[in-house]
């Protein structure tokens, strides 16, 4: 990954307002490697909270936050992949 790959910061998430609005909207300039690990961190914690969700007898409290830090990450990574399919797309 060459490091000029920066987040662009059209990627939105968090749907409010019957989905007309987005609350948050990742940042732009940061770059890939930082994005990526933050990401990888915000996937590995929705992973133990899933796992928490289908061990537990009332497991459904994890699925919540669980949703959001796949969000937060899914967001990110969305945002990273088009600026990395931009740059490749012939113009």
């Amino acid at each position: 990954m060459t490091p000029s790959v920066k987040t662009i910061g059209i990627v939105t998430f968090a749907d409010c307002g019957g989905k007309e609005q987005s609350l948050f909207r990742v940042n732009p300039g940061i770059p890939a490697r930082e994005a990526l690990e933050h990401a990888s961190n915000l996937f590995y914690y929705a992973k133990k909270l899933m796992l928490d969700a289908a061990m537990e007898e009332q497991g459904e409290r994890y699925a919540w936050p669980a949703y959001y830090l796949c969000e937060m990450g899914k967001a990110v990574v969305d945002d990273l992949s088009q600026e990395m399919l931009s740059s490749i797309e012939p113009q």
